[in-house]
């Protein structure tokens, strides 16, 4: 069964959709509304502004060349027909000039309940009607008038203001907002229905099976494949799920047969490589002749101890591919290191049992090369020890004439001394420059300086440690013979090595070995961990 994961902090698709819908419809709506309201409440005023202006003007005629004494019966008279017709009007007002001032001449109000407006007086005095839209700030009310300019009693100026509420038009905008309202809290509660129930039959039963299909090929049932006929986009969605989770399968098929082969011709290798030692014993008994065959007896002794380097590493990778139970894109990598190594091993054997027929051979050899390979050799090593391994070269390149077999041995003995003098984290410091000797001659050297954070050693065992047989290390951890063999190694290439010591503080060993002729170069840096 899958669990679907929940986030107190994140909306989820169906909430996040339902919410944009609510949101947009809601304010398409309120908007249209708004706009038609506003267009009904405009034309509504407009139209009572309209019988507003019609009831002034008919009043005014009723009115105009009265005489005093027939001038109230036409003012009631005109007043009920305009009532009938226009029920809006709340009060109409007939004013005479008198002399200097304005005074109420008819009312159906009381004469006291308003005094005479700006605009009304502007009308008197231009002789031109016009309507105003009046506001009361205090109560809230709205109202329009309209103002007819006329002759009374004799020819006399006057006006007539007829006065209409806009009261209607508020409760029709009363009653819409509350309209309003119902239809939106209407249309939410459909569209949230119908956005859940369209992703209940749609979206989750569809999103639930592709994720099931997912965790059922996880759990290792690689045979099991999505409905394609699922619903809109997810049936082509489920299309590419089931193309890409074969392809998936078939890809694990081919690695595993490839696993299986690169292991079959690994254990080949290790055949070989117990018949190259028997042979390497074989060959050991019979070096004892000359100089030359003695050394390479003393190299034969030790090669237990030497290709216990290069096997490390392979086994490391070995290991690290072994324990890893998905296919990783390092893999391939992995085990072209391993084939590598053991060819190389292959060849440490051939060329020392060949050593007695050909002399030793020299070629150029990068020393910063030399010791990046080393170090990448060792690398699973220094990452499960927790030993930061820092390469410092004062130049591009720092040339030597060489064999470079005879070189990585050389580094490889090294930095593993350095390895087993730490105990637990640590650092390994390799700095490569240019040394003048003192006092100067025709001959320069590249400095090789190792120097670790492991235990020191003390002084009294410094000046024992290149002999053959001497080690610090416990007892059945060490041949003693390691150094011995850096330093003839060192010897026939025409360079020295020299250690520094002290006990708790580490340990650095200095390397001088004849430079060949380089190009000027610029400084380079490299940390290898």
């Amino acid at each position: 069964m899958v669990r679907w994961r929940s986030n107190p902090f994140k909306f989820s698709l169906q909430i996040r959709i339902l919410l944009l819908t609510v949101i947009v419809a809601t304010l398409v709506l309120w908007l249209s509304d708004k706009l038609s309201m506003l267009n009904s409440v405009r034309a509504l005023e407009t139209e009572i502004g309209n019988q507003t202006t019609m009831a002034a003007h008919r009043l005014a005629n009723d009115l105009h060349d009265a005489i005093t004494d027939d001038i109230n019966r036409r003012f009631h008279r005109s007043l009920n027909k305009i009532l009938e017709l226009v029920p809006n009007i709340t009060r109409v007002d007939v004013y005479i000039k008198d002399g200097a001032d304005l005074r109420l001449l008819l009312s159906n109000s009381l004469p006291d309940e308003r005094v005479l407006e700006f605009f009304e007086l502007n009308a008197l005095k231009s002789g031109q009607a016009d309507t105003y839209m009046i506001e009361d700030e205090e109560n809230g009310k709205r109202q329009i008038a309209a103002v007819y300019p006329i002759a009374l009693l004799g020819g006399k100026p006057g006006l007539v203001t007829v006065i209409s509420s806009l009261k209607s038009v508020s409760d029709l905008v009363t009653i819409h907002s509350r309209t309003q309202i119902y239809i939106l809290s209407a249309t939410i509660l459909v569209l949230a229905l119908g956005i859940t129930i369209l992703f209940r039959t749609t979206v989750y039963r569809s999103v639930h099976h592709l994720v099931n299909t997912m965790h059922l090929f996880q759990t290792g049932k690689t045979s099991v494949r999505a409905h394609e006929k699922l619903p809109g986009e997810f049936g082509e969605l489920a299309c590419h799920l089931n193309q890409m989770l074969k392809e998936i399968s078939q890809f694990h098929e081919n690695m595993k047969q490839q696993i299986q082969a690169a292991t079959e011709a690994l254990a080949k290798r290790n055949q070989e490589l117990e018949g190259l030692n028997l042979l390497l014993i074989e060959t050991q008994k019979r070096l004892t002749q000359s100089e030359r065959l003695a050394l390479i007896g003393q190299l034969t002794a030790t090669f237990a101890h030497e290709i216990g380097s290069p096997l490390s590493a392979v086994s490391t990778h070995l290991q690290i591919l072994l324990e890893d139970s998905k296919l990783h894109p390092a893999m391939l990598q992995r085990l072209k290191l391993a084939d590598t190594e053991i060819n190389r091993v292959c060849s440490i054997v051939e060329n020392l049992l060949a050593d007695i027929r050909r002399p030793d051979y020299r070629i150029a050899v990068d020393l910063c090369k030399t010791v990046e390979n080393a170090a990448h050799l060792l690398g699973p090593t220094f990452q499960s020890r927790q030993i930061h391994f820092q390469l410092n070269c004062s130049a591009t390149h720092a040339p030597v004439q060489g064999n470079p077999d005879q070189l990585q041995q050389l580094l490889l003995n090294l930095f593993n001394n350095a390895m087993d003098a730490i105990s637990g984290a640590g650092s390994i410091l390799i700095e490569i420059q240019s040394h003048i000797p003192e006092p100067p001659d025709s001959q320069r050297f590249w400095q090789i300086r190792i120097q670790d954070t492991g235990v020191g050693i003390s002084h009294d065992k410094l000046e024992h440690i290149f002999e053959p047989f001497f080690t610090t290390k416990e007892f059945g951890k060490g041949t003693g013979l390691g150094l011995a063999v850096c330093q003839e190694i060192i010897r026939r290439h025409g360079g020295r090595i020299s250690a520094e010591s002290q006990p708790q503080h580490g340990t650095t060993f200095i390397v001088l070995l004849p430079q060949s002729h380089f190009p000027a170069s610029e400084p380079i840096q490299q940390e290898i961990v």
